[in-house]
């Protein structure tokens, strides 16, 4: 594992509605295997070597910033609270946080609701660290994800040729370098309501996007996903 610092954050600000099965539920609290998602990305992020991790909740999750500071952690762990109007204002108050001091990256970000195997963001973001992308996406099989962002691969190398089509999905990891924030005024003026569309737009304006593949993963976003997980991290021998 590179010993370079990495810097890493956690997008755990929606609602998570889908997921809910009382009013008061949070998602990132959600228990899988008996731990809950947001320290199952954590530990995630332990595994890849992370020094500094800033994880954004909205106005209504203070619980979540409670629950998981009962814990120590191997990193400096830092909380944004802030009801955002979408993914991608999420997206993009993370990454200016995480480049605050003129740092270059690249930042792993994940969904809160992402599971994966053993080391599965360490070999990614390793990976990812190669790559002269803007932003380089994990990619797994579309499985059962009821509206997975699909990508198409150029012929022969890494490079995203396009969204909406191809045989990968988006499995909710990142590695971004903030280069992006270029475009994140215009962005947030031309009302891009989610971060699919941003990714959408940085491809359009001729950013290099990087797909790497990735082992399994599960997205949570409904209480049947949860005996998915279960199913998928005990073959993982997680």
């Amino acid at each position: 594992m590179s010993a370079r610092p990495l810097r890493a954050g956690i997008l755990a600000a929606g609602r998570g509605e889908r997921l809910r099965t009382q009013p008061t539920d949070l998602k990132p609290l959600a228990r899988v295997s008996g731990e809950t998602l947001i320290e199952r990305v954590l530990n995630s992020i332990a595994e890849a070597g992370a020094s500094e991790v800033t994880v954004i909740i909205n106005d209504e999750s203070l619980f979540v910033r409670d629950h998981v500071d009962k814990r120590s952690w191997p990193f400096r762990l830092s909380w944004i609270v802030e009801t955002t109007p979408t993914s991608m204002h999420s997206f993009l108050r993370l990454v200016e946080a995480l480049a605050a001091d003129g740092n270059e990256g690249p930042f792993l970000v994940s969904t809160v609701d992402t599971i994966a195997g053993p080391n599965a963001y360490a070999d990614f973001i390793e990976r990812a660290r190669r790559e002269q992308a803007a932003v380089a996406l994990a990619l797994t099989s579309p499985g059962n994800d009821e509206k997975p962002l699909l990508v198409r691969m150029a012929d022969g190398n890494s490079r995203i040729a396009a969204f909406g089509e191809g045989d990968y999905a988006t499995a909710g990891v990142y590695a971004v370098r903030p280069i992006i924030l270029r475009e994140a005024e215009a962005a947030r003026r031309d009302g891009i309501d989610a971060l699919r569309k941003f990714l959408g737009r940085l491809l359009e304006r001729g950013y290099p996007l990087a797909g790497i593949p990735m082992a399994r993963s599960i997205d949570v976003d409904h209480p049947a996903d949860i005996a998915d997980a279960e199913i998928f991290l005990r073959s993982a021998g997680r």
